[in-house]
């Protein structure tokens, strides 16, 4: 997981050009995703039919894709491309800032910026305004985060269920609001394994460690890993975890105490019926509200290492206990790999072979069959639909993964 700018937050609208958007889909489909920054080789769209028939006149449509890969995006504007629209992406702002030409580009083809750390209102009202204008489908990711791990979808976020709901309820009845699931699964072409032993042995000899090439890969991966982590830990005076625990508890340990000693710190009081996720996200929001406010200036060194610890505790959470040892295919294995360099490095790293990616299109859902509960209990029908989106990408990966002949879907 990468790190993020906290600068003074400005919002970015959109400033779609229909034809920069076009030349971009085309340009992204043929030069980009095959290029050595993607390596997509091939990319096949299922269940397209329902998406067919659900498009009348005047039908509005959220996308909702997972976000496994850096990759995700321009996975997306190819599948638009391919069903004939040109969307509008919700982005975050740490993207827009990384250059001037960038931010400028990303405007012009229907990108729009989102606060992260806190409840951005004029981003939610742009988004809703665009899915009620009905000219661009709005393109949105609920797991707001890459995880890299393709097979097992993180939680979504409430907001693009608020959003998609807000529309149907602008738009009436008279007209459908439909969000889709999408999901997104890339699969490698070629054997990568000698690559990935290679960046692990890499990896391992900056932790005074090197890989054991004749024991068990992804145990070596795990001590590797467990390596990583003690270092950064005892960096900041931490403990270890218990090393006879579980992944999962050696994870929530390392973790949580991070996140306790920040709350003490920060003389933030902890929420109730809150997991660490949500306390890390209320943690950041005060860091980039102290990062960004010119009064707090004596604060801001205090605040760069909150942020630095807060970020070590969002990368050890990513980690999926057993997701890699319960089925240990060449993907799982290599989105593992890639992640741990991500974290080590802060830094986005190319793909290390050929990659094929299955796009399933689910049941687009008819929010007008929604609309009366979320007039009534708008909570319960938001998290509702957020839980039923989340579950159909899930099944569609699911599904992919049941008839997955590529390599890497082979056991490592």
């Amino acid at each position: 997981m990468l790190d993020f700018a906290d600068l003074p937050y400005q919002f970015v609208p959109p400033r779609p050009s229909p034809l920069l958007i076009s030349l971009t889909q085309l340009i992204v489909g043929k030069l980009a995703l095959p290029g050595r920054r993607h390596l997509v080789k091939d990319l096949e769209i299922r269940g397209r039919s329902p998406l067919h028939e659900a498009c009348s006149k005047g039908a509005r449509f959220v996308l909702l894709p997972n976000h496994s890969t850096h990759s995700d995006p321009q996975v997306m504007l190819e599948v638009s491309r391919r069903l004939g629209i040109r969307p509008s992406f919700m982005a975050a702002y740490d993207v827009f800032t990384r250059s001037r030409i960038q931010g400028w580009y990303m405007q012009r083809t229907g990108a729009f910026s989102v606060d992260r750390e806190g409840g951005d209102r004029k981003s939610m009202k742009c988004a809703t305004d665009i899915v009620v204008a009905g000219k661009y489908p709005l393109i949105l990711f609920p797991e707001g985060n890459v995880y890299l791990s393709n097979d097992q979808v993180a939680p979504f976020a409430e907001g693009a269920s608020y959003i998609a709901l807000r529309a149907q309820k602008a738009v009436g009845t008279e007209q459908p609001v439909y969000a889709i699931p999408v999901s997104l699964k890339f699969t490698y072409l070629e054997d990568v394994r000698g690559i990935l032993k290679q960046i692990i042995d890499d990896l391992a000899r900056q932790f005074d460690t090197e890989l054991d090439r004749n024991a068990d890969f992804g145990s070596e991966v795990m001590r590797i890993s467990t390596t990583a982590l003690n270092r950064f830990l005892g960096q900041r005076g931490y403990t270890s975890p218990d090393q006879a625990g579980t992944v999962d508890d050696q994870i929530h340990h390392a973790a949580g105490q991070i996140i306790a000693a920040l709350e003490r710190k920060m003389k933030l009081k902890v929420p109730p019926d809150v997991d660490q996720t949500g306390r890390i996200r209320r943690i950041r929001a005060t860091v980039h509200a102290v990062r960004t406010d010119p009064d707090r200036e004596v604060d801001h060194p205090a605040a760069n290492h909150w942020a630095d610890e807060a970020m070590l505790a969002l990368r050890i959470l990513g980690y999926r206990g057993g997701y890699m040892a319960i089925n240990p295919t060449l993907d799982r294995v290599a989105e593992t790999v890639a992640r741990l360099q991500e974290d080590v490095h802060s830094r986005i790293f190319r793909p290390v072979g050929r990659r094929r990616c299955i796009v399933q299109l689910g049941t687009p859902i008819d929010l007008r069959e929604r609309l009366d509960p979320f007039q009534a209990r708008a909570r319960e029908a938001i998290a509702e639909l957020t839980r039923d989106c989340e579950t159909a990408v899930q099944d569609g990966i699911n599904s992919i993964n049941a008839s997955n002949e590529a390599p890497g879907a082979a056991l490592f």
